[in-house]
């Protein structure tokens, strides 16, 4: 007869775990902790809340949403190592493919802001990111240095280094 109050027990314990994993699933809405976030299309409405997530090294001049292609042009002063121009031309895509449904290309070109003179600035270097180039999954694969960087983004994207970019990085090394 001890069996009939261990059983009630137990099926009273089931109950309220069942209860409680029930209730754990509507907290993934609300909580920030079990909510995922969730990408989204890019529009003229939300283009600079995207590009405001993104932390860079050089400024942003411009830039451009049409349909499904972003054109960002950085602007890179003297002191900018070529270290971190890397990282942002990494940091970009990585953000726009992983935050958006609608976007598939990003153009970025990082300017030479260090010029004398009124003339505009030049072109430094030039990135083509295309979203199925892009590696969905590779946040734990992260370049570590310049050179893994540099390797990364020659392999995964269309790079284009202009003569002011072998002239200011190249003769240094």
């Amino acid at each position: 007869m001890k069996w009939i109050p261990r059983l009630l027990l137990m099926t009273a314990v089931s109950v309220a775990v069942a209860a409680g994993l029930s209730y754990l699933s509507k907290l993934d809405a609300t909580v920030s902790v079990f909510r995922s976030v969730q990408a989204q299309p890019v529009s003229e409405a939300n283009i600079v809340d995207v590009v405001s997530k993104m932390q860079l090294h050089q400024r942003i001049r411009r830039v451009e949403l049409n349909h499904a292609i972003v054109s960002i042009d950085l602007l890179s002063v003297k002191s900018t190592e070529k270290a971190d121009i890397f990282e942002d031309l990494y940091e970009i895509p990585k953000v726009m493919f992983g935050s958006s449904t609608n976007i598939y290309q990003v153009l970025i070109r990082v300017l030479d802001g260090s010029q004398e003179g009124s003339g505009s600035p030049g072109l430094l270097v030039a990135a083509d990111a295309r979203r199925e180039k892009w590696l969905a999954n590779e946040s734990g694969l992260r370049p570590q240095n310049a050179n893994e960087l540099q390797q990364f983004l020659d392999a995964h994207y269309r790079m284009t280094y202009a003569p002011k970019w072998k002239a200011r990085f190249l003769e240094k090394s």
